[in-house]
């Protein structure tokens, strides 16, 4: 009689654990409904895109969306030719005005503006602060966003060239994040699907298996819960391998800076294509290398350590090396990864936890940088 039960109340102590994970979940996602106004589904997807025939995918043409995170709420709004612009209805011809000084921005999201409005991210600070420095010299300013999330160089370098140029840029500034050593390939492993979505080509089962998870509040919370014991309890732990995790593109921690090395030179042809495309175009080139918060935040260590950086130091310097032998090669670059330490206020955050990009403050302080540099104050 006894064994009879056991199995009844193995089914009975399951059913309950089923139904204390599906009360925890719908608790959790009402949760962040009720302390974020949006869903968490769209937390990291976003349906913002569009395909287009030269970068693959491109921001959404005439698109208004309202973007809100645990994290942050931010507006984008795109005009018709799929510009991040300030408002709507801010259009910019293809041939340059007189009197216009014409700044294009080229890169993924942090060129974008990735959860910021438009006045605080970087090209409105940036707008802000050369105006008020008379960069210019008297000329109108006119600063187009074509950055893209989650656009590579390569792609966005063919766009440049078909249509990118045909705006008569006087200057064009190139963000690459978290690691200088980037592909030469102008093949996407992305697909805009029919609801606006990135959907990542030839993915498997594990990948989609990912892509449920992060949408599940149990396991959102069990990771936020996760990384903050890590960095009290686990300040060094670190994996094995040498690929990165979160960083959003990607990318492998980088060995000591060497022109001789695959990645290197690979990383080079597509510097020096991008070079070659803006001085045929007539403008000026400025690449901004943009480190992750690893290296700005003290408290972002133990997280990027388990999730790949194993050497943060050594990072750093391969980066500051390769902007170095950019300048050396003629191509200006900048490195911003000390002026961002130096801005660093105790208790406000350059970077979002949990979200990779910058605050309203790290934007501020990018677009310092850079204007400091392009008005010779740096």
């Amino acid at each position: 009689m006894v064994s009879r039960s056991l199995p009844s109340q193995f089914w009975q102590r399951l059913a309950y654990l089923i139904c204390l994970i599906i009360c925890l979940e719908i608790g959790l996602q009402g949760f962040y409904y009720v302390t974020v106004g949006d869903f968490l589904f769209r937390r990291v997807a976003l349906p913002i895109y569009i395909s287009e025939p030269n970068a693959g995918f491109a921001n959404r043409p005439g698109l208004s969306f309202d973007h809100r995170t645990n994290e942050f709420h931010a507006h984008y709004y795109i005009n018709q030719a799929g510009f991040r612009v300030p408002q709507p209805n801010v259009e910019y011809t293809l041939a340059k005005p007189a009197n216009t000084y014409r700044l294009m921005i080229l890169g993924p999201s942090f060129a974008f503006g990735w959860g910021v409005d438009y006045e605080l991210s970087f090209a409105g600070v940036l707008n802000r602060l050369l105006q008020e420095s008379a960069f210019t010299g008297g000329n109108k300013l006119e600063i187009i966003n074509a950055g893209v999330p989650a656009m590579t160089l390569a792609p966005q370098l063919i766009w440049f060239e078909r249509v990118g140029k045909r705006y008569e840029p006087d200057l064009v500034i190139q963000f690459v994040y978290g690691s200088m050593a980037i592909t030469d390939s102008s093949e996407l492993p992305y697909a805009v699907d029919d609801k606006g979505y990135l959907m990542l080509l030839n993915a498997d089962a594990s990948w989609r298996g990912r892509e449920i998870f992060k949408k599940v509040a149990t396991v959102f919370y069990g990771w936020l819960l996760w990384t903050k014991v890590n960095e009290v309890f686990f300040p060094h732990s670190s994996e094995n391998g040498d690929v990165v995790l979160g960083a959003g593109r990607e990318m492998v921690a980088s060995r000591d800076f060497d022109p001789k090395r695959s990645e290197v030179r690979e990383a080079m042809r597509a510097y020096s294509k991008l070079a070659g495309a803006v001085r045929a175009a007539g403008a000026r080139l400025l690449v901004v290398y943009v480190p992750l918060s690893y290296a700005i935040q003290k408290e972002d260590v133990s997280r990027w350590r388990h999730l790949g950086i194993r050497d943060i130091s050594r990072q750093m310097a391969f980066d500051a090396e390769f902007v170095h032998y950019l300048n050396e090669q003629q191509i200006p670059s900048i490195d911003i990864t000390q002026r961002l330490k130096d801005s660093v206020v105790v208790g406000k955050r350059m970077y979002y936890w949990l979200d990779i990009h910058w605050t309203a403050a790290g934007n501020a302080a990018a677009a310092r940088v850079v204007a400091e540099y392009l008005t010779g104050r740096s």
